[in-house]
């Protein structure tokens, strides 16, 4: 077979991204010497060329025209996929058949990395797991941003886990005065000190947020103006074995907490739940319900500091998500394990989470805020495609269905039946209007009483009886 010195390639999808893509390379002598264009994959027939480069066929038609290449000569090295708007449906549809091909694969990035209409050849990247996602990423809104951010000091606390080191490495590009990580995990916050490379808008403390003198000391030196409360036990079978944990690191942390936030006069603080404490079924859900009550009361209460509440669903990639467990899995040649063939999932990249969080502490308009995550995936198919993404089919890795675990939803919901979604000044992050009672302060402190005494005494069905007092709807 005669093989041309540069790289064949096909680009699939001739829109504005390919055809962008198209021109560069055809327009640049660097890229000129290393991409060949053997034509474009296009859904719409109607066009037969563009830019001098041929129109090739549909994407169900890829095999054949693969086929038709190597028939004619010609080896194509590689597809790159320049449908920024693809939604999950389609670029299952394109990873299925190109892994039929046993032909490499890269992709454009997303449509809020292409600034101004304008990317670079060096932009096109390999599949990552947030391109399953199914939607488009959400972007950071800098220009909004930048003046409720200017001059302030913001506080993470577990500030070195996966979605504390993203807000961490994000709120660092807003012009900030100072941002504090705080973790007990010192290896994490080592790996974070290298990632952030000695940038003076950032420093660190190793501490766990548990003792109420140190962060009471930390606050009164550092005078953070917000407070973004990461810190948490997510781990649902964990969680579900020592639910007395989950009181202590949660319930009992937070409460404490926003109580210092309170008496040291800060601004803003921020707490991260999730999509888990909606209709709560497991005890690690149940502890985070809790922790938004507590909120909640707070927030009638006559003081200075404002209390934001944001809940998401999964977050790709994160400490505790699957995503990481089926990268280890497929890599060692299988199987995948899923607890449930119809399993679904409101899906995130840390990114996003890590976006919606510093967006909604800008806003007063509520107390609950979230994101439109679309909708919700198939665990199994998000398998399925994260075996394609690492060029295997079916019959290289198995998947194998365990049984739903304690605790486990079949799929998540993001608001309660006494809840409703308003519009917030930013893209797809949505108010959460909010019609229920808040407890007095006087019904708070009994609650904390009685999980304190619940977490001391460690019985699982007893702390089990005590929060279905709390959560009617806990099942």
């Amino acid at each position: 077979m005669i093989r041309i010195m540069n790289k064949n390639i096909i680009i699939i999808g001739a829109g504005e991204a390919g055809i962008m893509l198209a021109r560069e390379i055809k327009e640049s002598t660097q890229s000129n010497n290393k991409y060949n264009i053997i034509g474009f994959i296009d859904d719409n027939t109607d066009i037969k060329n563009i830019l001098g480069v041929e129109i090739l066929g549909k994407i169900e038609n890829i095999p054949n025209i693969v086929k038709e290449c190597i028939s004619k000569d010609i080896a194509i090295d590689e597809f790159i996929i320049a449908i920024p708007s693809a939604d999950e449906k389609i670029l299952s549809k394109i990873l299925n058949i190109i892994s039929t091909t046993n032909i490499k694969y890269k992709i454009v990035p997303g449509l809020f990395e292409i600034i101004k209409g304008k990317f670079s050849l060096k932009d096109v990247r390999e599949i990552e797991i947030s391109d399953l996602l199914g939607r488009e990423e959400i972007g950071f809104d800098e220009e909004l941003l930048k003046e409720f951010y200017k001059d302030k000091v913001v506080l993470v606390t577990g500030g070195a886990g996966s979605i504390g080191s993203e807000i961490v490495k994000q709120v660092i590009t807003l012009p900030i005065k100072l941002v504090i990580a705080v973790d007990h995990n010192e290896n994490s916050l080592h790996s974070l000190i290298l990632s952030i490379n000695g940038n003076d808008k950032f420093t660190y403390i190793v501490s766990n947020i548990s003792d109420n003198i140190k962060m009471d000391r930390i606050l009164k030196e550092y005078k953070p103006d917000v407070i973004f409360h990461a810190a948490a036990h997510k781990h649902l079978p964990l969680m579900e074995k020592y639910p007395e944990e989950s009181i202590k690191n949660n319930i009992l942390v937070t409460n404490k907490l926003v109580k210092l936030t309170i008496e040291n006069n800060i601004k803003d603080f921020i707490f991260i739940s999730t999509d888990k404490a909606v209709n709560p079924t497991s005890l690690m859900g149940c502890s985070k319900r809790i922790c938004e009550m507590i909120i909640h009361s707070h927030s009638k209460e006559n003081h200075n500091t404002r209390f934001k509440i944001t809940r998401f669903g999964n977050v790709l990639g994160s400490n505790g998500s699957v995503i990481p467990i089926f990268e280890k899995q497929i890599k060692l040649g299988g199987p995948i394990t899923i607890t449930h063939p119809d399993m679904l999932r409101f899906f995130m990249s840390i990114r996003e989470a890590a976006r919606l969080v510093i967006k909604a502490s800008t806003l007063n308009e509520a107390l609950i805020f979230t994101l439109d995550m679309g909708k919700q995936i198939k665990i199994l198919d998000l398998a399925k495609n994260m075996i394609k993404m690492y060029e295997f089919n079916d019959n290289d890795v198995k998947i194998v269905f365990t049984g739903i675990r304690e605790g486990e939803k079949l799929y998540e919901e993001i608001i309660m039946d006494c809840e409703k979604f308003l519009p917030s000044k930013y893209k797809k992050l949505f108010i959460v209007d909010k019609d229920e009672r808040a407890l007095d302060k006087k019904e708070r402190e009994n609650m904390i009483s009685l999980f304190e005494k619940a977490s001391i005494e460690g019985n699982k069905e007893n702390i089990k009886t005590l929060i279905k007092e709390y959560i009617k709807e806990y099942v």
